[in-house]
């Protein structure tokens, strides 16, 4: 009859059968014993490129406008063809009553990237907690070498934040 052939699990040591771990067991780390292909660890939190910019000085009120700081991104070769999954702010000096309103434009593609801007909350330094997280339009969020992406500051506090960076996740989608 035919023999079905017994492979041992494989170990850190010794050749043999393995699972191959999906982008959500690569992001936790804590699994021993599956092996990462390239496509599980472009998929997880290890395949995100993040890009922090300052786009006004610490010292300086962030004010309404497009192209705040007159900053541009121009997007490196190492990032065609990746999408933006991630969108945050921080300032220096949190700002009080109402919030500070960005969007990241795509001037080369005309679009904005974001259908719900990013929000740092009256009183907070970062959008990480805002009451409104940012969402990602899903039909603009790709990105090609030498795309210029701008910042636009749409709303700002009654006491402006002082300074503003941008943290930008890229990954291959």
């Amino acid at each position: 009859g035919n023999a079905t052939a017994v492979v041992d699990a494989a170990t850190t040591s010794a050749a043999g059968k393995i699972e191959i771990a999906i982008a959500s067991e690569v992001t936790t780390g804590t699994d021993a014993t599956r092996a990462v292909s390239p496509d599980s660890l472009a998929g997880s939190d290890f395949g995100i490129r993040l890009v922090e910019v300052q786009v006004v000085e610490g010292a300086t009120n962030t004010a309404i406008g497009d192209g705040a700081g007159n900053y541009r991104f121009f997007v490196p070769a190492q990032l065609n063809g990746y999408i933006l999954v991630a969108a945050n702010a921080a300032v220096v000096t949190a700002g009080t009553t109402n919030t500070t309103d960005i969007q990241i434009a795509n001037v080369t593609d005309a679009v904005d990237m974001l259908s719900t801007k990013i929000t740092i909350d009256s009183g907070e330094k970062t959008s990480y907690t805002a009451a409104t997280a940012p969402v990602i339009n899903t039909s603009n969020d790709d990105v090609s070498t030498g795309d210029e992406l701008r910042i636009d500051v749409d709303a700002i506090s009654t006491t402006p934040a002082k300074g503003l960076s941008i943290i930008l996740g890229f990954q291959l989608p």
